[in-house]
């Protein structure tokens, strides 16, 4: 029997998300996860604008729950390049603070990107899921099996020693990157490995210093150790750094491997508890289908990137939003399956140019290394040596004495050459640091942060236009072209914004008070794929805003979807004739690519 339309697997922020938004839309969910407390180990810890106006659509009260979390950790808004943490730095950059095209006139959020990690965030999250009404939360259990027939998905669930199936309309993968959904599905994640990462997690409380900030991030490269140390206040940190798995077991990177290189990272014998250990793979993958059927993957069950960025996590709550109103719509009736079809076509292309830039930033980071003879991919080089012949014919226990030499000497070779005494340091600093200031982009980038686009799906595109052309990663300018996320301007109600007037469960025409009329008139009877219009006067605080901040003249008109993605928009100088092309010749063409034609109901008035 189904007792709730939807089935989430995995519980991590992305899950958790995905729940919290059905919720909200009043959709019963079942939320599954096999751990039985949050992690323990920070893992992500970069949460952008974006991500947190999402989650200001569930509870406004999330991201100011999320940033107080954040507040305590007391650091310097850099991210450094240094000898140790507390030795020499050769660089830095400013980040996590509002760019200066942010604080002219309006600003772009009224979020920003914030530091906190994982083991911060879940505990917040799970809290959440765990006290909505609408989803029952279940720990300590898991999937092993999905199963579909007669328009149903079953899944075998197993909790301790009892198994059971539970039955539901559709299903969502939102476990991880080792998705056993995706596998079972046969579902291939292609894409290149770049590195095997070893990370530990540990606390030196001698290194918080009220009067000495510390940087958010630390590349660290001496003779002991080349990697990166990530503060998480209170005198938590991680330390990450390449390894070879085929020649360095887990579990031979124990404390005792891992004190000499924290020590180094840090730069001093201060006393340190090491908390957690884990070890990652560094790739770039993306799944070759979103979807079967009736079952869906977001997240890293759909797509994984390099962290240089900080896009995982947040690609993956822009998955469940767009996933979740479509997913609602179609549960309630309101429209067909065919709108969920649109959610791959829309969001496999944003964690292609995702992952596109996360290489990017990746490789990027060669030109600061460059300098002292290191790579981002000499590990997997060196690994392929050491199966090629001739050393494939030696014996592995040679094999591997060969990689721990060419590893150490490698580091103490990188390390000798950031000593000041040493030849030509004073040109190669310089080298540095001009290469360093060329990483900006690597941790500012509101074209991927705000600027995620539509270029297919439910989006009407305007003649000659592909929205994703018009965005860099460095930079987003806000706009009403279909495909893009609607403008934030305040408005003339109380508080309220162009994003808090949008409707959640329909399509919203924001117009200006002074046309409702007219624009009531033109989209009477008219649906989009099933979903109501709702005609939302917007009154804007300031005069020239229609204008300013949308681009339109005074009886322009712009449609806009549940996530506040611009669906079509009418420039205004010609209102009736731009509508009636929407829904006639050029409507057809659009919905025809959509998968439906726009059908005639009544409209929803909305003063």
């Amino acid at each position: 029997m189904m007792d709730r339309p939807v089935v989430i697997i995995g519980a991590g922020p992305v899950g958790a998300t995905q729940a919290l938004l059905l919720a909200k839309h009043g959709i019963p969910v079942r939320l599954i996860e096999r751990k039985q407390a949050p992690t323990q180990h920070p893992a992500a810890h970069v949460l952008n604008g974006r991500t947190m106006e999402i989650w200001e659509s569930i509870d406004p009260e999330i991201p100011r729950r999320v940033t107080a979390l954040a507040e305590p950790i007391k650091q310097d808004s850099t991210i450094n390049w240094q000898t140790s943490l507390m030795g020499d730095v050769l660089g830095k950059i400013e980040v996590l603070r509002r760019d200066a095209e942010r604080e002219v006139s309006e600003p772009i959020s009224n979020w920003s990107t914030i530091h906190l990690g994982q083991h911060r965030l879940e505990p917040l999250l799970w809290d959440l899921v765990q006290h909505n009404e609408l989803i029952e939360f279940q720990t300590g259990t898991q999937c092993s099996s999905v199963e579909e027939r007669d328009g149903r998905v079953f899944a075998t669930i197993e909790r301790r020693q009892s198994r059971r199936v539970v039955e539901c309309a559709y299903l969502i993968s939102a476990e991880g990157a080792s998705s056993n959904i995706r596998r079972e599905l046969g579902i291939a994640m292609p894409g290149p490995v770049f590195a095997e990462m070893s990370s530990v997690f540990f606390n030196c409380p001698a290194l918080v210093r009220a009067s000495d900030p510390l940087p958010i991030l630390t590349w660290v490269m001496n003779e002991t150790i080349l990697g990166a140390l990530i503060h998480h206040g209170e005198g938590d940190f991680i330390l990450m750094t390449g390894y070879l798995p085929k020649f360095q077991s887990r579990e031979s990177m124990d404390e005792g491997w891992w004190l000499p290189r924290i020590r180094a990272a840090i730069g001093t014998d201060a006393p340190v508890l090491i908390k957690s250990r884990g070890v990652w793979t560094m790739t770039s993958q993306i799944a070759e289908r979103y979807r079967k059927d009736r079952i869906f993957l977001v997240g890293d069950a759909a797509h994984r990137f390099p962290p240089t960025g900080g896009y995982g996590l947040n690609t993956g709550v822009g998955d469940a939003q767009n996933l979740a109103w479509k997913l609602a719509a179609v549960v309630s009736g309101e429209a067909t399956d065919t709108l969920l079809g649109t959610y791959e076509q829309e969001r496999k292309p944003v964690a292609m140019r995702n992952a596109e830039q996360s290489v990017h930033n990746h490789r990027k980071m060669d030109l600061v290394s460059r300098h002292i003879g290191v790579r981002g991919e000499d590990l997997n080089r060196l690994g392929r040596l050491l199966f090629d012949w001739p050393l494939s014919a030696l014996p592995h226990a040679w094999r591997a004495r060969f990689a721990k030499w060419t590893m150490v000497s490698g580091v103490r070779r990188a390390g000798r050459l950031l000593n000041p005494a040493s030849k030509g340091f004073a040109e190669r600093l310089a080298w540095i640091q001009a290469d360093i200031a060329q990483q900006g982009e690597h941790f500012s980038a509101p074209g991927i942060e705000f600027g995620s686009t539509y270029d297919d799906g439910l989006v009407a595109r305007e003649p000659g236009q592909r929205v994703s052309d018009d965005t860099s990663a460095g930079h987003y300018e806000p706009s009403t072209l279909p495909g893009g996320r609607i403008p934030l301007a305040a408005i003339a109600d109380k508080e309220a914004t162009t994003h808090s007037i949008l409707k959640t469960d329909r399509l919203s025409l924001l117009v200006d008070p002074r046309d409702q009329e007219l624009w009531r008139r033109l989209v009477s009877n008219s649906t989009v794929m099933g979903l109501e219009i709702a005609i939302v006067p917007c009154s804007m605080r300031k005069r020239n805003d229609w204008q300013d901040v949308f681009g339109l003249c005074t009886n322009g008109a712009v449609l806009t979807r549940p996530d506040g993605y611009v669906l079509w928009r009418s420039i205004g100088h010609q209102p009736e004739e731009d509508w009636n092309e929407f829904t006639n010749a050029r409507g057809r063409d659009f919905m025809a690519q959509a998968g439906e034609f726009v059908s005639d109901l009544a409209v929803v008035n909305e003063v």
